[in-house]
C-alpha cells in the first residue's frame, strides 16, 4: 500500500514549501492545523488538544511530520497537545513520527554536540521557545508507543531567500547602534529551509530511521552570530563584553542573587557549542553546508546577477568567475579569436571587452524595457518577457537610483514614443556600480576561462576551466551563464547543450542615418529634448513595427558641434594649428550654453537646434549565423565565425520604416532634410545587441526550466530585440528567476 504522510502545522514558516516538494516527489499527504473541525481537500483543521478524536482524520498514515508548537501557550498546554498527538499515532498505527525539534534543546554550556548528545535535563534552564522544545522532546522520549519510531529533527537557525528575519535574540538596533547579543565566537549554525525539506523527503523515503538528525552547516568558521548579522543586515555590530558579563553572572550566582537558570541564560549569550552534523550528512547522503552558486562572466549581467544573489541569498556561497581581472582587455588582448565573414558585422570584435565590468565599462547603455505597445503579435515566450519587464522595471531602475514614470504615447497605429535612461559615466560599469569587489558575500575567481559544462541531461554537474594555464574541474549547485551572447553560445555549442550542432543563428539591429531635422526637438506635440536625471540622460525615441519587425528612431545630437570636434582634433590629432585653437576659442560661448543647459536647466543643449534621426531596425533572424572555426585561440579553444548578411528584405524594411517616420514629420510640419538612402553595407552600422540565438522556448517557464540548475543570461535569449537597446530587457528575467523560480 502506498505510504501516506500527515503534516501537522503545514502553515508554519519552517514548513512553507514542503507541500510543493511532496507534490513534485509524488507523495500522498494530508495537512492538519488549528481551526474549526472540517476537511477542505487534503487540509484538515480542528482542535489540536483533541486531534485523536478528529473524525476528518479517518485515514491511516504511515508517517506524521509534526511542526506544531503552540506559541504563547504554556509548557503544560504544549504537552497536552503531544498527548493527543501520541494517542492519534497509536490509534492510527502510525509507524514513524518526525518531530521538528531544535538545536536549542542542548545545554548552553556544551562545547560539542552530535546526534548522540543528551539534551538539557531541566527545561527551566531555557527560556520561551527553547523551554517548550526541551519539555516536548523529553515527553516524547519518556512515553514510547509500541510500533512507533520517533525521529527528532533538530535544525539550526533556519533561513530562506528574501526572508524578513526578526532580530529578536540576535541583534538590538537602537539610536543608530547595532549591538550583537553575544560576541564574535557565539555560535549560530545555519540551515536553509529548502535543505530541511530535502532532508525530510529523504528521511521519509529511507527505510532505516535514525533517532536524531542534526540539520545544520557544521562549518565552525561560518556558524557564528557575528557572521550571520554582517551578511543578513550588512552591519558590523558591537559585541557584548564576554569576560565582564561572565564575571558579573558568576558573582551574582555565588551570592545567591541569580539562580542557576539565570546564569545559564547568560552563558547562552556566549554559547561556544560546535554542532557536528557529519553523521546526518552521511546517512542522508546530503551536504548540509552552504549552497554553491557560480556566476560565469563578470560583465553587465554577471555583475547585476551577483549583486542580486548576494541580496536574496546572503548566506550562500557565491562565486563570480571571469576570464579577466580588474584590467579591461579587448578580444585580441584577451587571446580570443573571431572571424567576420561575408559582411562588415564588427559587433563581435568591437563590442567585446574582458575583465570586471566587461563591455559595460566601455559602452554604457540605455535602460529601456518592453511594454504591451512593443509587439503586435508576440509569441507566448515574448508575452512572458513583456510581462516581467512591466513587473520589474521600477525595481531595476531603483538599483541605479533612477525612476521613469513617463508614459508611452501612441502617435499612429504603428508608431509610439518610448522614454529610456542613458546611464551616466559613473553608473555604466555595473561591476563598479554594485561594488562587487567589496562585497564579502561574493568570491571572485579571476583569470579563469570556463571551457565546458558537464551535465547529466538537464542537470549541470560541473564546469571545466583554465586558470593560469592549469585545467580544473569545479562543481556547484546552481549556475548562471552570463559571459556575453557569443561566448555563452559558443560554450553551449561546445558542451553539446544547444539544439544546433556547431552553428547558431542570430540577428542584430542595423542602423542608418535617415533625416537631418532643422526645426528643433519639438516634433508635433512631442518634445524629444533629452533631460538630465542625476548624471544620466532621459531620452525619447520613436518606436514602430513593419511586417513583424521592430524599428526605432532617436535624435543623434551635437555631432556637428565644432567646439567638441575641434577639441578632439587638438587633443588626439597630434598636430597643433593656430587656426584650430582660434576655432575652439570662438566656440566657447556655445560650450558655455551647453554647460548651462546641462547643469542648470537639466536638459540637453542642441547645437544650432539641429540633429540627426537615425533608424535602427531588427534584421531578420535568418540574417546571422555563428559557427565554429577549427583555428585555436590562446586558450586552445575553437574560435568562431560570424556572418550577418544584409538581405534584400532588410532594405525593404528600412524603406517602410523611413516612410513611417517621414509621414509623422510631414504631418507635423517638421523641417528636415532627407539623407540619401542606400542598401550598401557601408551605410549600415551594427549596435551590438545580438538576439535570437538561444531563444526557441515556448514560454518563460520553458526558458527557466531549460536546465534544472542553470540560467543563460544574455540578449541572445530574446527572440525579438524590439525597438530598444535590449540589454535592460533581460534583467527582469534574472529578477524573476532568482526571486521566484530558483529554490
Amino acid at each position: 500500500m502506498e505510504k501516506k504522510i500527515l503534516i501537522c502545522g503545514h502553515r508554519s514558516f519552517v514548513a512553507t514549501g514542503l507541500i510543493n516538494k511532496f507534490k513534485t516527489a509524488g507523495i500522498d499527504f494530508d495537512c492538519f492545523s488549528r481551526g474549526k473541525e472540517e476537511r477542505n481537500g487534503n487540509v484538515v483543521t480542528g482542535d489540536v488538544f483533541l486531534m485523536h478524536q478528529n473524525s476528518e482524520l479517518s485515514e491511516n498514515y504511515d508517517t506524521v511530520v509534526n511542526y506544531i508548537l503552540l506559541k504563547g501557550k504554556s509548557v503544560e498546554e504544549n504537552i497536552q497537545y503531544c498527548q493527543s498527538l501520541l494517542q492519534f499515532c497509536k490509534d492510527k498505527h502510525v509507524k514513524h513520527l518526525i518531530q521538528i525539534s531544535s538545536i536549542s534543546v542542548y545545554p548552553n554550556e556544551s562545547l560539542e554536540v552530535d546526534e548522540t548528545s543528551a539534551i538539557e535535563e531541566d527545561y527551566h534552564n531555557k527560556g520561551g521557545y527553547a523551554s517548550i522544545k526541551v519539555a516536548v522532546d523529553h515527553y516524547l522520549m519518556e512515553h514510547p508507543i509500541g510500533g512507533l519510531h520517533v525521529s527528532f529533527v533538530r535544525p539550526g537557525y533556519i533561513y530562506t531567500k528574501n526572508q524578513d528575519i526578526s532580530k529578536a535574540g540576535i541583534l538590538v538596533s537602537k539610536f543608530g547602534l547595532n549591538i550583537l547579543l553575544g560576541d564574535k565566537r557565539t555560535t549560530l549554525p545555519l540551515i536553509c529551509r529548502e535543505k530541511i525539506h530535502e532532508a525530510l523527503l529523504r528521511i521519509i523515503q529511507t527505510d532505516k530511521k535514525e533517532s536524531v538528525y542534526l540539520l545544520l552547516n557544521k562549518d565552525k568558521e561560518e556558524g557564528t552570530k557575528y557572521n550571520f548579522v554582517t551578511r543578513q543586515w550588512n552591519v558590523k555590530p558591537i559585541c557584548l563584553p564576554y569576560f565582564f558579563l561572565m564575571i558579573i553572572a558568576k558573582g551574582l550566582k555565588s551570592i545567591g542573587i541569580a539562580k542557576q537558570h539565570h546564569y545559564l541564560k547568560v552563558v547562552g549569550l556566549f554559547k561556544r557549542t560546535w554542532f557536528n552534523s557529519a553523521k546526518t550528512e552521511q546517512v542522508l547522503n546530503l551536504d548540509l553546508g552552504k549552497r554553491k552558486i557560480a556566476v560565469i562572466g563578470a560583465g553587465t549581467y554577471g555583475s547585476y546577477t551577483s549583486d542580486l544573489l548576494a541580496s536574496v541569498y546572503p548566506h550562500e556561497d557565491i562565486t563570480l568567475i571571469d576570464v579577466g581581472d580588474s584590467r579591461l582587455k579587448t578580444e585580441s588582448e584577451m587571446g580570443y579569436i573571431s572571424h567576420v565573414v561575408n559582411a562588415p558585422y564588427e559587433g563581435l570584435q568591437k563590442a567585446r571587452f574582458f575583465g570586471y565590468g566587461g563591455a559595460s565599462a566601455k559602452w554604457g547603455g540605455q535602460l529601456l524595457t518592453f511594454t504591451e505597445n512593443d509587439f503586435a503579435n508576440p509569441t507566448e515566450f515574448m508575452k512572458g518577457i513583456v510581462a516581467l519587464d512591466i513587473k520589474y522595471k521600477d525595481r531595476v531602475l531603483a538599483k541605479f537610483g533612477l525612476e521613469n514614470k513617463i508614459p508611452e504615447v501612441r502617435l499612429e497605429h504603428n508608431l509610439f514614443t518610448k522614454t529610456g535612461i542613458w546611464l551616466s559615466y559613473f553608473h555604466r560599469n555595473l561591476f563598479t556600480h554594485f561594488r562587487i569587489a567589496k562585497n564579502k558575500k561574493i568570491k571572485l575567481l579571476s583569470n579563469s576561462r570556463v571551457i565546458k559544462f558537464l551535465n547529466e541531461g538537464k542537470l549541470i554537474t560541473g564546469i571545466e576551466l583554465i586558470q593560469h594555464g592549469q585545467h580544473k574541474t569545479l562543481s556547484f549547485d546552481q549556475y548562471f551563464l552570463t559571459s556575453g551572447a557569443f561566448e555563452s553560445s559558443r560554450l553551449l555549442v561546445e558542451s553539446g547543450l544547444s539544439k544546433e550542432k556547431g552553428t547558431m543563428t542570430f540577428s542584430d539591429h542595423l542602423s542608418q542615418r535617415a533625416f537631418k531635422v532643422k526645426s528643433g526637438p519639438q516634433m508635433g506635440d512631442q518634445d524629444f529634448t533629452f533631460h538630465v536625471q542625476g548624471a544620466s540622460l532621459v531620452t525619447k525615441r520613436f518606436v514602430g513595427e513593419v511586417d513583424g519587425y521592430s524599428f526605432y528612431s532617436q535624435p543623434i545630437c551635437n555631432e556637428d558641434f565644432p567646439f567638441f570636434r575641434d577639441l578632439k582634433k587638438l587633443l588626439f590629432g597630434h598636430k597643433f594649428r593656430a587656426g584650430l585653437l582660434m576655432n575652439i576659442i570662438k566656440n566657447i560661448p556655445s560650450c558655455v550654453a551647453f554647460a548651462w543647459n546641462m547643469i542648470i536647466l537639466k536638459r540637453m543643449y542642441i547645437y544650432k537646434n539641429e540633429f540627426y534621426l537615425q533608424i535602427d531596425i531588427e534584421a531578420p533572424r535568418e540574417s546571422g549565423k555563428m559557427s565554429m572555426n577549427n583555428e585555436k585561440d590562446a586558450f586552445g579553444e575553437r574560435s568562431v565565425d560570424v556572418d550577418l548578411t544584409i538581405m534584400p528584405k532588410t532594405g525593404e524594411l528600412f524603406t517602410k520604416a523611413r516612410a513611417c517616420v517621414k509621414s509623422y514629420l510631414d504631418k507635423n510640419g517638421v523641417v528636415y532634410e532627407e539623407l540619401p538612402f542606400s542598401t550598401s553595407a557601408e551605410k549600415y552600422e551594427d549596435v551590438y545587441h545580438p538576439f535570437g540565438m538561444f531563444c526557441d522556448f515556448n514560454s518563460v517557464e520553458d526558458y527557466f526550466q531549460r536546465f534544472e540548475n542553470m540560467l543563460v543570461v544574455n540578449t541572445g535569449v530574446l527572440p525579438r530585440a524590439g525597438g530598444i537597446n535590449s540589454t535592460c530587457a533581460v534583467l527582469p528575467l534574472v529578477e524573476e528567476y532568482v526571486n521566484n523560480v530558483m529554490e
